[in-house]
């Protein structure tokens, strides 16, 4: 099994049933193993977009929603909605990939981090294989707590 279809199953069972997002290579295998494990899915025609559309879910609901972008550009596309979702403190967890360390000149390489945290939210990662389901809860409980 691969990480992300480990995380995508773990976020199901700690309760997110529903994703909003774009597909694209870096998220295709986490949002599959999202609906595979149940978890309704919903296109958008932007990032932003998608990340509104989790963070209206989740304070209409009550419950933890999630957004699935591409890497890069993709997470840039949805800084808007995750500026919004931030400062309202709205419980969401946006999934994007990140580049391997030697992909060094691949345009879809920028510091997601710092861009995430520059408008407010928390960044959390999967770190490797063996603390995936620990970085996974982590993040599910900064999202609802936090």
């Amino acid at each position: 099994m691969l990480v992300a279809e480990a995380v995508g199953r773990a976020l199901a069972a700690m309760g997110v049933d529903t994703v909003f997002g774009l597909m694209g290579s870096g998220n295709l295998a986490v949002t599959n193993a999202l609906r595979d494990a149940g978890a309704r899915c919903y296109g958008a025609r932007q990032e932003t977009g998608a990340v509104c559309m989790a963070d209206g879910y989740a304070r209409v609901s009550g419950r933890l929603a999630a957004c699935s972008v591409h890497q890069g550009p993709g997470l840039t596309n949805a800084v808007t909605g995750l500026t919004e979702a931030a400062k309202s403190r709205t419980p969401l967890i946006v999934l994007a990939a990140e580049m391997p360390g030697a992909a060094v000149r691949s345009n879809f390489r920028i510091d997601q981090v710092g861009l995430v945290e520059a408008v407010g939210a928390t960044a959390e990662r999967v770190h490797g294989p063996a603390s995936a389901m620990a970085d996974v809860a982590r993040a599910v409980r900064r999202a609802r707590i936090e």
